[in-house]
């Protein structure tokens, strides 16, 4: 046997003592998921934050789409990654509270899997009809969906995304009763729309406001507690004539539940000095997006009462996913 010198000898248990030498995160590329495909509100948010997250931390940040199952396939994958702050998953009020509600086994559950970083931003929905469409006001719409019971037709993204949920609240506080066709994805909903194959439609300013502008469909009212600001001359559904009425789609940025906690407070400083800057909140307003609360504890007490909120209305309402 080989016997060790001296001087290696006296260093030798401080050497095993001080173990391997943690490297400061982060020291390799970073992965944000977008649990939708590329071109919605989720995945903007995701690459506006994916570029400026990899000047600030000098790594490389890789926005990945994984869309299906109204966001539960790239929400499950964000929950069985190491809680290491290397994976982060950017959803929205669809996939934190309402796709879990409707589906058996999601495979994630948002309150027990996941930490809030940010509430980046937060938009209204916007009521939408065909141009040939009779309908002028919120009121004329209600006084035809009542006058013809379940004969008037909305399209949505599908079962359960934020679209559908909208006018399940406004079926509940209204009474009225209108044909759900569920699509896969937004664009088919609004191109049938815009051919008067569907009588409404509630939808994100960044998918109908253009057809408003160009004269194909009118905007009717907005679902915010206040009036948008991309959007001023439109009244709220509460203003148009159903009091209390408010469907806000907020946007959140997560990481695994477990996350030690210099890390998250690293992240939560990080994003909130992203969309602290002027130049970031102005690219949201061209995209009919809000900032979202400046707060991090803020923005985790909305999300946890959302999601009992929406889970609670789904399930009430029976609502299922295929």
């Amino acid at each position: 046997m080989r016997s060790v010198p001296r001087r290696t000898a006296l260093f030798l248990p401080a050497l095993l003592a001080a173990g391997p030498a943690r490297a400061e995160w982060p020291d390799r590329p970073v992965r944000i998921i977008a649990p939708f495909a590329p071109g919605g509100s989720s995945d903007l948010i995701a690459r506006l934050i994916g570029t400026e997250l990899q000047t600030r931390l000098g790594q490389p940040v890789v926005v990945e789409n994984r869309g299906g199952a109204n966001g539960a396939i790239g929400m499950a994958a964000a929950a069985q990654a190491p809680a290491d702050g290397y994976t982060l998953v950017q959803g929205h009020i669809g996939t934190h509270a309402i796709t879990p509600a409707i589906m058996r086994s999601p495979g994630y559950d948002t309150l027990r899997d996941f930490t809030t970083v940010a509430i980046p931003a937060t938009s209204s929905s916007v009521l939408v009809v065909p141009q040939a469409s009779p309908v002028r006001d919120l009121k004329g719409l209600l006084d035809l969906a009542r006058a013809r019971p379940g004969e008037l037709s909305y399209g949505s993204p599908g079962i359960g995304s934020p679209s559908h949920v909208t006018v399940v609240l406004l079926s509940k506080m209204t009474g009225i009763n209108a044909q759900h066709v569920p699509y896969r994805g937004g664009g088919p909903a609004v191109t049938d729309l815009v051919g008067g194959t569907l009588d409404f439609m509630f939808a994100g300013p960044s998918e109908v406001m253009g057809q408003v502008q160009s004269g194909r469909l009118r905007a009717l009212a907005t679902t915010g507690e206040q009036r948008s600001p991309g959007s001023p001359h439109l009244p709220t559904v509460a203003e148009a004539g159903v009091p209390g009425f408010r469907f806000t789609v907020w946007h959140a940025l997560s990481v695994r539940a477990g996350t030690p906690p210099a890390l998250l407070q690293r992240l939560r400083q990080e994003v909130a000095a992203i969309f602290g800057k002027e130049a970031i909140q102005l690219r949201l307003r061209d995209v009919g997006l809000e900032r979202g609360p400046a707060d991090a504890a803020a923005g985790d007490a909305m999300l946890r009462a959302e999601v009992t909120r929406w889970g609670a209305l789904v399930h009430e309402a029976g609502i299922q996913a295929e």
